[in-house]
């Protein structure tokens, strides 16, 4: 299997998700095999010792590698029997909306897995479903939260845990896009009573990044909901929006979409991204 490991090299810039676990786990590939197959039935997964000289950057040595294919996915997965780096688990843990206590339970953690999606499916969310399965099977060994550095997300552990009978996939596919893939982060720029909310890594999915300043934190949840119909209106309907174009909801103000300004240091992205404004909005007032 090691042979084979080292063979499934990974592209440039992966997509990945981490979890993060009480104590360090017993991953059994048998397990997880079998935690997989009700959905996807011709999964394998094959686990080994760790060979000395494989550590990821700023990190610890890994303790076991595994591949777990199925469908057109392959998946790679470094597991570690010690914390993951403080820096990461910060970024996603410390602004998730997740209870308190599993914040504490997350920065105390024992152990931690990283999986990479080594595979070439074409379909760019059934990379992240495929990704999503496989955390959903890790979970069960005890697994605190699922996060995903890049979009500066973590969720707990259990959400992706299917239900007996449930189709999981399609779960995993309809996941609002903020939830786990895209984030959606609340950003301190110097207004406390009016932040910014805004998404990261939905270039993932070759959709645009959204933010929006708040006129109050009640509207967290709302803008939740209304970057989450946004972006699931666009992959599913593969249209594109631009700066300038205004979205009609059909109750209330009309949205207005603009790019950054300069000096909206805290908008910056790998891809697109587009300001949410009601519609005759200005800074200030």
């Amino acid at each position: 299997m090691l042979d084979r490991f080292t063979a499934a090299a990974l592209p440039d810039d992966p997509q990945s998700l981490q979890l993060l676990f009480f104590d360090p786990p017993v991953l059994d590939a048998e397990a997880i095999t079998a935690f997989l197959r009700p959905h996807v039935p011709d999964a394998v997964c094959e686990l080994a010792p760790a060979p000395p000289d494989v550590v990821t950057q700023n990190g610890p040595p890994a303790s076991q590698v595994g591949l777990i294919s199925f469908g057109g996915h392959l998946i790679k997965l470094f597991h570690f029997d010690a914390p993951m780096p403080y820096g990461p688990v910060e970024s996603c843990v410390g602004p998730a909306m997740i209870p308190p206590p599993m914040k504490v339970d997350s920065k105390q953690h024992k152990a931690h897995t990283l999986l990479f999606n080594a595979g070439t499916h074409p379909d760019l969310l059934e990379r992240f479903v495929a990704l999503c399965a496989v955390a959903g099977a890790l979970a069960r060994f005890d697994a605190i939260v699922v996060m995903n550095e890049e979009a500066r997300a973590a969720v707990p552990a259990f959400d992706l845990i299917p239900d007996d009978g449930e189709d999981a996939l399609n779960t995993y596919r309809n996941l609002p896009i903020p939830y786990l893939l895209g984030g959606f982060l609340k950003m301190d720029t110097g207004d406390a009573e009016r932040p910014w909310v805004r998404t990261f890594a939905n270039h993932r999915l070759n959709l645009p990044n959204l933010a929006r300043q708040l006129s109050g934190h009640s509207q967290t949840g709302e803008t939740f909901q209304l970057f989450a119909g946004m972006l699931g209106y666009l992959r599913t309907m593969g249209e594109a929006f631009t700066a300038g174009d205004t979205v009609d909801l059909g109750d209330g103000p009309k949205l207005q979409l603009r790019e950054p300004r300069e000096g909206e240091w805290w908008l910056d992205s790998p891809g697109p991204l587009l300001v949410v404004e009601s519609q005759g909005y200005h800074p200030g007032g």
